[in-house]
């Protein structure tokens, strides 16, 4: 079981109990669905990342019986380091070729999330891919073909683009509740005009299941199509804040070198590694839906 909790209803909690933001207090705790997460901090291990250069999100739209999405990942992937981890991945499982079959064929990586973006893009097949959410030549939504030209296009072209925005992601994870408690503090460089949305995911890495595969010349794979023991990257889990997020300010507009902060609160599902799942932060425009900046962080389980 999970929940989420943002920083208005932090907020709304202690106003209530009229504790003002200069009070001490001793083991403050949320109520969050009748679930109790502590909130003193000795009890957290905390993980921070602060990114000030233009990093790119690809969304890659997958599924487990798809025989095409491991060469479109594992292709994808190879590309981090390529851009000195300037790229950050998810896997958004969704569409019939994500749906739970016979066996070996029956773990459901789909979630909410997942299923709100694939229609809400209208995405058509997979594997296909959104870099920024940005609109190239080929579309919002690219398929991948070959070795993934148009991908890999659509990165270097927004790499290319002047870091709008510095963001800073601070992850405390409570081992006694198995919760996590996601800091982001974001500083626009630039005056820009419309309104803008934070929002936050948890996507679970290094998940071995079955996974079709048309392509024996990728690494590890086996002769036939049925890759047993394949490693499914950066799951879509869930979104702590909402498929698309909430106002980076009380009604989303900026102001150049103000930085801006909220707080989201989420218990992590026991099935899933909590070792393994990371934070992804970002940040996108409201109208057009371009992503301006991301960030990737994972949840640190020991000191």
């Amino acid at each position: 079981m999970k929940y989420r909790i943002n920083k208005l209803a932090f907020l709304i909690f202690f106003a209530g109990l009229f504790i003002t933001a200069c009070d001490k207090v001793d083991n403050p705790v949320i109520l969050i669905n009748e679930q109790d997460i502590p909130l003193d901090e000795k009890n957290f291990i905390s993980d921070t990342i602060l990114v000030t250069q233009k990093q790119v999100f690809l969304e890659d739209f997958t599924g487990h019986t798809c025989t095409n999405c491991p060469t479109a990942a594992i292709t994808a992937h190879g590309w981090i380091e390529d851009y000195d981890h300037r790229l950050v991945i998810i896997g958004i499982h969704a569409g019939n070729f994500a749906a739970v079959g016979d066996d070996p064929y029956t773990t459901d990586f789909t979630c909410p999330t997942s299923v709100e973006l694939f229609n809400f893009y209208e995405v058509s097949g997979n594997p296909s891919g959104m870099i920024n959410r940005v609109e190239h030549d080929q579309g919002v939504v690219l398929p991948f073909f070959g070795v993934g030209e148009w991908w890999l296009t659509a990165v270097e072209s927004e790499l290319a683009k002047d870091n709008l925005i510095d963001l800073k992601v601070i992850n405390d994870y409570s081992p006694e509740d198995n919760a996590v408690k996601v800091s982001t503090y974001a500083t626009f460089n630039q005056q820009l005009e419309g309104k803008f949305k934070l929002v936050i995911f948890i996507v679970e890495d290094h998940i071995i299941s079955a996974q079709k595969n048309d392509n024996p010349d990728l690494p590890g794979a086996p002769d036939d199509d049925d890759w047993l023991d394949y490693e499914h990257r950066n799951v879509l889990r869930d979104a702590l804040n909402g498929t698309f997020g909430t106002y980076i300010s009380a009604d989303g507009t900026i102001l150049q070198g103000e930085e801006y902060f909220a707080e989201n609160y989420y218990i992590i599902d026991d099935e899933w590694v909590t070792a393994n799942c990371n934070i992804i932060a970002f940040i996108f425009h409201e109208e057009s839906q371009e992503i301006i900046q991301v960030a990737e962080l994972g949840i640190k389980t020991e000191e």
